[in-house]
């Protein structure tokens, strides 16, 4: 085992994935005796990670996350010359929530930065806008057809190009993965996180373009609460998208509870999932 203060170091940096590759990483005792792995939240404006300049100049291999419109790590053109670059996607999956939206009902004391939910809904703030209550708005956001009020072929090809676009650059090529397989397995909980499925992955894939071996994780445990809050896929969206693991008796995770579509909806609606208070202590500012 080399000394902590002569290792070379693994730089990650990107979002909340790859803050989880980051914990994936740290769990090889192996790697671990080679190497200092460390994080920077990198990825879009408004980021606050930082680097130490020394970590950039004694790293030895750059595991980067990119998207687009990103600026450039701290201290990049400081990297050593025989440092390797190991670039991956930003993974995603707008095409199956075509009415993601910000919704700014919370104030800035909610518990997520986006509020008690984050992932706004476009139709049901529309119906909301237009005086329904919660409950009627989750019936009508349940019952109405979205294939009637929006081109989701094309909206799917709008987000599957970004995702070429992407892989172009990258070493690690998921989005090829994921275009592949959404429809056939369930790779996304959220438009911006993916499945624990998914996730390891990644993981996996990772760790042999380094040579190493992926040790047993807890892939939960070391998500970052990733798998602690899902949105609901619109059941015209499944149909369209031929999802073959969709069901629409299907139930959706907040936190400790689960609920079916039409309640999910309208609790969202209400922006009330009758949060214990210690389920919401769980509520991590993340996203």
């Amino acid at each position: 085992m080399q000394p902590q203060d002569r290792k070379r170091s693994i730089v990650v940096a990107g979002n909340c994935q790859a803050s989880f590759l980051f914990r994936a990483l740290s769990q090889s005792p192996e790697l671990a005796d080679a190497y200092r792995v460390v994080y920077c939240r990198h990825l879009r404006k408004g980021d606050e990670g930082r680097i130490k300049r020394k970590d950039v100049l004694r790293c030895a291999v750059l595991i980067e996350q990119i998207a687009h419109d990103v600026g450039d790590l701290p201290f990049r053109d400081e990297l050593p010359g025989d440092c390797r670059t190991i670039r991956f996607p930003i993974l995603w999956m707008n095409s199956l929530w075509p009415t993601l939206a910000r919704d700014v009902r919370a104030g800035p004391s909610a518990p997520f930065n986006g509020g008690v939910y984050p992932y706004g809904d476009q139709l049901i703030l529309d119906l909301l806008d237009q005086g329904l209550s919660p409950e009627a708005a989750g019936r009508r956001w349940l019952q109405t057809d979205l294939r009637e009020v929006l081109d989701l072929d094309r909206f799917h090809e709008i987000n599957a190009e970004k995702y070429r676009l992407l892989d172009a650059r990258a070493d690690l090529k998921f989005g090829a993965d994921v275009l592949a397989g959404f429809a056939r397995s369930r790779l996304f909980l959220t438009y911006d996180h993916p499945s624990l499925g998914l996730l390891d992955h990644v993981r996996r894939a990772v760790f042999d373009a380094l040579g190493f071996a992926a040790p047993g994780s807890d892939l939960a445990a070391i998500s970052g609460g990733m798998d602690d809050i899902h949105a609901p896929v619109h059941p015209s969206v499944a149909e369209h998208l031929g999802l073959a693991w969709f069901e629409p008796a299907m139930s959706w995770r907040y936190l400790d509870r689960r609920f079916g579509a039409e309640e999910f909806m309208r609790r969202y609606a209400a922006m009330d999932f009758g949060l214990s208070g210690e389920a919401s202590r769980r509520l991590q500012p993340a996203l």
